[in-house]
């Protein structure tokens, strides 16, 4: 049993190593960043903006567009409720990307999405991930990285924000539960 744990742990270590070790970072300051919504940013790199997924999390859409009306049916939830808290964690985003502060920016530009974005991870100077912290504050969701199907480790941090009723969690905790696919604990 404990061998298969460690290997379980070595192979998961190598896939997030290898999908790092291909990607390219960059030095920005906030005032190069733009939050599109909760978890896309557009950046501006060497005089070109990007669209930047942030990686392995999702936000609600704060405007209508396609995920926006997907999300919409399968939630049953009203239009200004489910259009609240896109904003909601979009404006959150906003408030972790200060003009004066430095970040820096791991993305891959070479593998887009489905929607033409670049995935990538934001991080303080200081190493803080803003990916993990929107998970940590209760604006945002883990998601599967797309190359494993394994429960990534932001799942963890999206459990105790629930419980702790964090975010979005506190704010508009039913519209929150509809919108995630995961249920309240009592």
């Amino acid at each position: 049993m404990l061998s298969k744990t460690i290997l379980y742990l070595l192979n998961a270590t190598l896939l997030l190593l290898s999908s790092y070790a291909w990607s390219e970072e960059v030095l920005l300051n906030g005032d190069a960043i733009d939050v599109e919504d909760g978890d896309t940013l557009l950046v501006t790199i060497e005089g070109g903006v990007k669209r930047i997924q942030l990686i392995d999390i999702d936000a609600p859409e704060d405007k209508e567009n396609p995920k926006f009306k997907v999300d919409l049916q399968r939630t049953g939830l009203d239009y200004d409720t489910l259009l609240s808290i896109g904003v909601i964690a979009t404006n959150h985003l906003r408030k972790l990307i200060k003009a004066e502060d430095g970040f820096r920016l791991h993305y891959q530009p070479d593998n887009l999405d489905r929607y033409g974005r670049i995935p990538g991870e934001l991080k303080r100077q200081d190493g803080t991930s803003l990916n993990r912290q929107m998970v940590m504050n209760g604006y945002a969701i883990a998601k599967p990285s797309e190359s494993s199907s394994t429960a990534h480790s932001y799942h963890d941090l999206q459990q105790q924000a629930r419980r702790d009723r964090k975010g979005l969690w506190g704010l508009l905790p039913k519209a929150t539960q509809l919108w995630s696919g995961t249920t309240l604990n009592r």
